[in-house]
């Protein structure tokens, strides 16, 4: 047989390439850019540094610059595309590991109203696409629905190939859309989701509480996104430490618990005293 890889020393030099290409001395190329549809003093942009990682993030305008999240292009048989393994953020990799632990119980308690043949995703918040891409190339035969409210996002996200998530030309991209994702609806056509993931900040890096208010979490999140389902699940990203932070995570637990009978949080492995992320599990399936 082949050799054996460990994915978190896999992991961890992704981490430790990607930090090895910033610094002062980092240098860039600008790969592509459009208007921001929230500030019109701001750009979205994609640039790339040495070894094919790339960056995607608003430059000036009133946050005056946000990191959206990064990715890795690397050269294939006939051109470039994305290593969609990759996923330098540690709270990334939780998000993604939560979702697994979850759907690996699913399968060992199956609950009689699973309806879905294939797994299906809804994210709130798109960053740079690196946990949907990560997500629909792990799991084969998924489908993935993205909402992000700047249109110059998704505009990068449309020329950079950024919904592409593997070389295989019958795998079917990421659904990307425009819009408020606190107004997201799913339509009666569309299936339920099994999986939505939550990662949301406004331009001062802070939670919206809308996201996780009772109501929105039992009529929108419950009864809508995942059909009232037991065995759906929501992995939410929480930025926390310091005390409005750590008050808005408390409330949100209490939120979720109203709502769903199993809650789980844990927090990343880079988060430290002074910062760092929490992220939730939340499910109506048996403990």
């Amino acid at each position: 047989g082949g050799a054996t890889v460990n994915d978190s020393d896999k992991a961890k030099a992704d981490v430790d390439a990607w930090k090895a290409t910033g610094g002062v001395g980092k240098s860039e190329t600008l790969v592509y850019k459009a208007q921001s549809s929230l500030d019109p003093h701001a750009l979205v942009e994609v640039k790339e540094r040495l070894g094919g990682w790339c960056t995607l993030g608003i430059v000036g305008g009133s946050t005056k610059s946000i990191r959206h999240g990064n990715f890795k292009m690397v050269e294939v048989e006939g051109g470039r595309c994305i290593d969609s393994s990759v996923m330098a953020y540690e709270y990334l990799r939780s998000m993604a590991a939560m979702a697994l632990v979850g759907l690996e119980y699913r399968q060992a308690h199956p609950d009689d109203d699973s309806v879905n043949a294939n797994l299906s995703c809804l994210y709130l918040g798109y960053g740079a696409g690196s946990l949907s891409r990560f997500m629909a190339n792990l799991i084969p035969n998924s489908k993935h629905v993205a909402i992000e409210l700047d249109e110059g996002v998704v505009s990068a996200a449309h020329q950079c190939r950024l919904l592409e998530h593997s070389l295989s030309s019958d795998s079917e991209p990421i659904e990307l859309l425009v819009g408020d994702a606190l107004h997201y609806h799913r339509s009666a056509n569309r299936d339920p989701f099994d999986i939505v993931f939550v990662d949301i900040f406004d331009d001062e890096n802070i939670l919206p509480k809308e996201f996780y208010s009772a109501e929105y979490l039992d009529n929108v999140v419950y009864q809508n996104y995942l059909d009232g389902r037991s065995d759906g699940m929501v992995v939410h990203n929480f930025h926390t430490n310091g005390k409005a932070r750590s008050a808005q995570l408390a409330d949100a637990i209490k939120s979720y618990r109203s709502v769903f009978s199993t809650t789980l949080t844990v927090e990343s492995v880079d988060s430290r005293h002074t910062g760092g992320n929490t992220i939730m599990l939340a499910t109506n399936n048996r403990r």
